[in-house]
């Protein structure tokens, strides 16, 4: 039986770039009417203030999804079709039950967590954020679903329908974003990105029917052989992806510190700069990676010292002109992009001093995306590191803040010291 193209390496990562340039296409043209629609008033820091936490989360749960059910799944593949559909089972019943539990945790702290961000603010404010908050916890447990159902189709090498299914946020968010913006404010916003997640599990259910079927009613009754699917390595693996993640979260933390519109306009600045990472530096990791993992392989040092240095030299060579552009001539770029509605001239200036700040840091941030194909992002001591940068960036935080530094040195240290090029979408 000849192979589908799409199951095949070079096939799905001909398929998998063509959606995700696609989905990155989609994404920008989202933020463009985010810009035209709310621009950077106050609404929009909340919004971002209150769809952090459970964002983060969801970019955790994918990638637990990934890194843990697919070689546990292999594993117990190799050892018959029921072991398998048991796995399968149990680990959709985990994952679910955790999105579930997680979920009414939070909502029940939801008044106290949005208040360590905004401990200032009006109580209309809060309100507004604990709302956004709420709904963005609707969706943990179906972003739990969606880890699940994408690691078990990457097994199959169906690399194609979690490409396909994450269009469905964008989409959803667009659509609801040109209809209801004037009706429902900047709710619009997370009932879109609820009703996109929604779609996504329910088209990657459909599609995991084909290969093995969701019957979780007789293992719930053996709750207790949930253990054999929990180990040590799930917990570092929620350790690791949780380190990864904490900036975005750092962020937000100091909303009442910095002026209105101080974090939106870092959120515009940063779509700008992560355009061209997103592009050229995925593009030479993909080259990059069969080639090293070769020279592990055969232990040939002088040939991954090779690769380093080349890849280093590429990336150098390509973002040093960018870096320059982005800094000498970043607010065209940003009036071409959002400058339109309600995104004022005022609102490009501001986001073109935070661009400025980005374009220093656009080559480290380029080469580590790079590294971490080369060196594993999953390495200890690359994690350990990390911990020291979010702690050293807090408290400079803390003490660039008697000096009104806030949006210019965290957005430089944040990005000169990476925790992953976005995993997301």
């Amino acid at each position: 039986m000849k192979e589908k193209f799409t199951s095949t390496i070079a096939g799905a990562s001909i398929f998998i770039s063509l959606l995700m340039i696609l989905s990155r296409g989609l994404g920008f043209f989202r933020e463009m009417i985010f810009a035209n629609n709310f621009g950077l008033e106050k609404v929009f820091d909340l919004y971002l203030v209150g769809a952090v936490l459970p964002g983060t989360i969801n970019i955790i749960i994918l990638y637990i999804g990934q890194n843990f059910f697919v070689p546990a799944f292999q594993k117990v593949n190799s050892s018959g079709t029921e072991d398998s559909q048991k796995y399968y089972n149990q680990a959709f019943i985990l994952f679910i039950g955790f999105g579930i539990v997680l979920s009414l945790i939070l909502y029940l702290l939801s008044d106290a967590i949005i208040d360590l961000y905004m401990h200032s603010a009006s109580f209309e404010s809060k309100l507004t954020a604990v709302r956004i908050f709420q709904i963005f916890l609707l969706t943990i447990p179906f972003s739990a679903g969606i880890s699940v159902f994408s690691a078990l189709l990457q097994t199959v090498f169906e690399f194609k329908y979690p490409s396909i299914s994450v269009l469905f946020l964008n989409l959803s968010i667009i659509v609801m974003l040109v209809l209801f913006t004037s009706t429902m404010g900047i709710y619009v916003i997370p009932l879109g990105y609820l009703i996109g997640t929604i779609l996504q599990f329910t088209y990657l259910l459909v599609k995991s029917k084909n290969y093995f079927k969701l019957n979780i009613i007789p293992h719930l009754k053996q709750f207790y052989q949930l253990k054999s699917v929990v180990g040590t390595s799930i917990i570092l693996i929620i350790l690791i992806e949780s380190i990864g993640q904490l900036y975005t979260i750092l962020d937000r933390y100091f909303y009442g510190s910095i002026s209105s519109g101080g974090i939106a306009s870092l959120n515009y600045a940063y779509i700008i700069f992560v355009l061209p990472i997103s592009i050229f530096s995925l593009s030479l990791a993909t080259a990059v990676f069969p080639k090293i993992t070769k020279a592990i392989t055969e232990l040939s040092n002088r040939e991954m010292e090779r690769i380093y240095n080349e890849s280093i030299s590429v990336n150098i060579l390509i973002f040093m002109p960018i870096a320059f552009l982005f800094f000498y001539f970043g607010e065209p770029l940003v009036k071409l992009a959002f400058e339109r509605g309600k995104f004022s001239a005022e609102s490009t200036q501001v986001t073109y001093n935070a661009l400025k700040c980005y374009s220093v840091s656009i080559v480290f941030y380029s080469v580590y995306s790079v590294l971490t194909n080369i060196l594993n992002d999953k390495n200890i001591i690359m994690q350990f590191i990390l911990i020291i940068i979010f702690v050293l960036v807090y408290f400079l935080n803390l003490l660039l803040m008697k000096h009104k530094s806030l949006v210019l040195f965290e957005s430089v240290l944040q990005k000169l010291n990476l925790n992953g090029l976005v995993k997301l979408t």
